[in-house]
């Protein structure tokens, strides 16, 4: 019993401490280089909800319209307030 307590002693408990993003993807990567309102067009629905992942897990919304052509285009929005 004393060696456990000895153990969790060697431990330091941290608040605040952000976790890192480590999804460096190509999706992650355009998300970070646009601003609220930018927009991009994707090929197809699968390409469309990586986009739309990546948008969501910055924090800010996004919004889809379908194109004639059969491409998407993908906004980044503001966070909501």
């Amino acid at each position: 019993m004393n060696n456990i307590n000895k153990k969790s002693s060697m431990y330091v408990i941290e608040r605040g401490v952000p976790l890192p993003c480590n999804r460096k993807g190509k999706w992650a990567t355009i998300v970070s280089q646009m601003e609220d309102g930018d927009s991009i067009v994707v090929a197809n629905l699968k390409e469309c909800s990586s986009m739309r992942q990546a948008i969501l897990r910055v924090g800010s919304r996004s919004s889809v319209r379908g194109l004639s052509d059969g491409n998407y285009r993908v906004w980044k929005l503001p966070k909501k307030q």
